[in-house]
């Protein structure tokens, strides 16, 4: 019999079309989702990381500078280092521009507060407050927090 179309023939309908597109894009939608976020997080650490290793660099520099030094004063916003083994070193804070400069070349940036003050006789307490950059105003912005004590050891 010409013509004859037999009932159970495999075929795809609309509503299965339609449904099977549905599930495709939920996932497609998923992993953009799961992309952006893993691609935010990344920028999040490589930020927290990059003040990790300001605030490193510049206890480590400073650490060095403090323990050869014959002597530390405070001028202003000014620490000067004195030292025997070779010229004076100064770290100059600028507070409006979240700054310190070390002989006037800029030395760290996103600096909130920098206090250096006398401990002891020999000691001395550096505290820095920095502050993680975020372009994303809806985050809030974070601070990484640091103190520590330095001695002299040529104190005259």
């Amino acid at each position: 019999m010409k013509g004859y179309i037999k009932s159970n023939t495999a075929a795809v309908t609309l509503v299965e079309l339609v449904v099977a597109i549905s599930l495709v894009g939920f996932v497609v939608v998923a992993a953009i989702t799961y992309n952006l976020i893993g691609e935010k997080f990344y920028q999040s650490t490589s930020k927290q990381a990059i003040v990790l290793n300001d605030a490193q660099y510049l206890i480590e520099q400073m650490g060095k500078d403090i323990k050869q030094a014959t002597g530390v004063n405070f001028v202003n916003n000014d620490v000067v280092i004195t030292s025997n083994f070779g010229p004076d070193v100064a770290y100059t804070y600028d507070q409006g521009a979240e700054k310190i400069y070390r002989d006037d070349e800029l030395f760290a940036s996103n600096v909130v507060e920098f206090d250096v003050a006398w401990e002891s006789i020999d000691s001395v307490t550096v505290k820095i407050r920095l502050m993680i950059d975020e372009t994303d105003t809806t985050k809030l912005k974070e601070e990484s927090y640091y103190v520590t004590t330095f001695f002299l050891r040529n104190k005259e």
